[in-house]
């Protein structure tokens, strides 16, 4: 049997999914191979994907994905019923035994007076030879055409990496810093060496399957501080490939710099819906080259820090997440509700005249701060033939059932909003002739 291990890779490349999977493009040299029909191809991912494996360079007649891997428990069982010896610490001694159990514990048979041992030492156990059938790394087993080679190109996919975006965003009064990072997650049970790293944002169909993969509760991380990562427009997808060689370790959490951006303008603004007591507070930015960014963001989550005057630390002002948003697009961010902005809404009257049923409601914002709040009073009508019939303020109507009022509410002032919309509640009925 040839065996073809994980150092004699030529060139190992890694493309990464943000959906829980990767594709990995294996070219390694067969130095050495003579024609053998049987190749054991070692160093694959534990969570491969058999149906998804493509092989160059061979004619492959029957493929095996063997992972029957060395542990305690597993290599006791294959000793079941075969011998095994005891040695004495202090003499030496060694004494043959049959292993008769495993499961709970070991019994074994003396082979000469037939007596039975409960749970002897572990450590002064010695097994024959690992068996046929169990190895130490995933491997592939395969039964090939033999033929002359050099090198075989494996490609496969794989479950256990995923990545995502993490943004850092230090605001400077009217504008705000912005660090990108990508972190990666590798539990595949394997670790690549010297690999070339690609990331794919977006949602790839995927046949759904149960998914057993359970993250570390203390990953190792490892920052990478070379933003060299170059974005380019994949089929329908956005694809980023980092500009030098890593090594994504198994079970371990990797972050990387995408990008970063300076003085990125934004606007803060207070977004009020019916019934709400507090606004949210909304941070809005155009990703545009214009605005010093222009990059798609791929789906992550958003950290906003805000800079404390008094010593100069940064302090937590809000988080939230994204999805994926392509660039010269509007990216708004929750980040939390206003303290000192005091809000109330309201039905404050309906009736009904002729074919019309009216509806009066009012808004009162109560604005606390000793700067202007600029409000976006949102109200969603759930009727299909409304007209407005008086307003206090401007508004405009965004959907058919929804209006926005823009208004600039002063400092320790408060603002009262109000308006009527008339429904027209006639039926008209169609007779069949």
């Amino acid at each position: 049997m040839f065996i073809s291990k994980g150092q004699d890779s030529k060139d190992l490349a890694l493309t990464v999914y943000n959906q829980n999977f990767a594709v990995v493009k294996d070219k390694r040299s067969f130095e050495g191979y003579n024609k053998e029909k049987q190749i054991r191809f070692e160093d694959v991912s534990e969570k491969i994907e058999t149906d998804s494996i493509i092989v160059n360079g061979l004619q492959i007649k029957e493929l095996n994905y063997d992972h029957d891997l060395v542990d305690k428990v597993k290599l006791l069982k294959k000793y079941i019923g075969e011998l095994v010896q005891v040695v004495n610490p202090s003499t030496k001694h060694r004494e043959f035994y049959r292993l008769l159990s495993a499961d709970q514990g070991l019994v074994l048979e003396h082979l000469e007076t037939g007596e039975i041992v409960l749970n002897p030492p572990e450590e002064n156990l010695i097994l024959p030879k690992l068996p046929n059938g169990l190895i130490i790394k995933p491997s592939l087993i395969w039964e090939v055409e033999p033929t002359d080679v050099d090198e075989v190109h494996v490609t496969y996919t794989t479950g256990g990496l995923r990545w995502k975006a993490n943004y850092v965003v230090h605001l400077n009064g009217d504008s705000f810093d912005l660090t990108v990072w990508v972190l990666l997650h590798n539990q595949s049970g394997t670790s690549f060496e010297n690999v070339q790293l690609k990331l794919i944002a977006g949602d790839v169909n995927r046949v759904e399957e149960e998914d057993l993969i359970r993250l570390p509760d203390e990953p190792g991380v490892l920052y990478d501080a070379s933003p060299q990562i170059m974005e380019k427009s994949f089929s329908d997808f956005h694809l980023y490939t980092l500009q030098h060689k890593t090594t994504v370790k198994n079970q371990q959490e990797k972050q990387i710099t995408m990008f970063e951006a300076a003085d990125v303008p934004f606007t803060r603004y207070y977004r009020l819906e019916f019934y709400d007591d507090r606004p949210d507070i909304k941070l809005k930015f155009h990703n545009s080259e214009s605005q010093n960014l222009g990059m798609p963001f791929p789906a992550g989550k958003v950290k906003v820090y805000d800079e404390d005057d008094a010593d100069g630390s940064l302090e937590l002002v809000g988080e939230d997440e994204i999805d994926h948003q392509p660039k010269n697009a509007d990216i708004e961010l929750n980040l939390g509700k206003a303290f000192d902005i005091v809000c109330d809404s309201f039905e404050m009257n309906r009736y009904k005249q002729g074919l019309y049923e009216y509806y009066e409601y009012q808004y009162e914002v109560q604005n606390n701060k000793d700067e202007v709040a600029p409000m976006n009073i949102v109200h969603r009508i759930r009727h299909r033939h409304w007209e407005m019939v008086e307003s206090s303020h401007e508004y405009e109507k965004v959907k058919s059932d929804e209006i926005e009022f823009n208004v600039n509410v002063p400092a320790g002032v408060e603002e009262v909003v109000t308006f009527k919309y008339r429904v027209d509640t006639s039926e008209v009925v169609k007779v069949q002739k």
